[in-house]
């Protein structure tokens, strides 16, 4: 009688295992690959809505408007240093850099005030987020109070710390001849009330990390305030 091809039980349960092992290791990288392009997805996201608010941030400081009237200055609020810096600064600018094209009185002298604020997830729950506040200066009511009056505008739910210094209007002008000093910043605007610009401000946003557990991603700049030295009377 010719003897039957067949399997054995062991090389059955060999088979299965092999087969086990391979969906498992396959199972394990596609995980792998998927967890990486999420992480991937969420910082490309944060950077770009960090480098769009960026952006927003030093067009409206380059725009700063100036005069010798009350309200027409710059104002550094501090409260605290890092990543978990939560600054606010506010000025009077021109344009529609920070408000929108369609604001009425982009055209025309108006405050901003850009600071981190707990703002609503859409969830029921709180989370940071940067924002915006403006007002027109001009034709006001006697009664207008802006901390009132004026809500703030998320700009962006993934930027979670916001530091601001200003170039230390004290620091002594360089020597001809001699290499230029190294920059002095400073978390105090002791100018505010005199209505003075700072000649230079360095802005720094934290975004929102790729994965939770690891650093904000740090994003910095330097602006130059051109109205800074009408301000000064130079």
């Amino acid at each position: 009688m010719r003897r039957r091809a067949g399997l054995t039980l062991i090389e059955l349960l060999l088979a299965v295992g092999l087969m086990a092992v391979v969906a498992l290791v396959a199972f394990l990288t596609f995980h792998s690959a998927l967890r990486a392009w999420r992480a991937g997805t969420e910082l490309s996201n944060s950077l770009h809505q960090g480098d769009y608010v960026m952006e927003q941030i030093v067009m409206g400081l380059r725009s700063s408007y100036w005069r010798a009237a009350p309200g027409y200055g710059f104002q550094l609020y501090d409260d605290g240093s890092g990543s978990g810096a939560r600054d606010a600064i506010a000025w009077t600018k021109f344009g529609s850099a920070l408000i929108g094209a369609e604001t009425p009185y982009a055209g025309m002298p108006h405050a901003v005030e850009v600071s981190l604020r707990d703002v609503d997830d859409g969830r029921g729950g709180t989370r940071s987020g940067l924002t915006v506040r403006s007002w027109r200066l001009d034709l006001q009511k006697e009664e207008f109070d802006p901390d009132r009056d004026v809500p703030p505008v998320v700009l962006s739910t993934r930027i979670v710390g916001f530091n601001c210094r200003v170039l230390d209007p004290d620091q002594p002008p360089p020597t001809p001849g001699e290499p230029k000093p190294e920059l002095k910043w400073t978390d105090e605007w002791k100018d505010a009330s005199t209505n003075k610009l700072p000649y230079a401000v360095e802005v720094t946003l934290y975004a929102e990390p790729a994965q939770a557990g690891q650093e904000p991603v740090e994003i910095k700049r330097i602006v130059r305030v051109p109205m800074a030295e009408r301000s000064w009377g130079r």
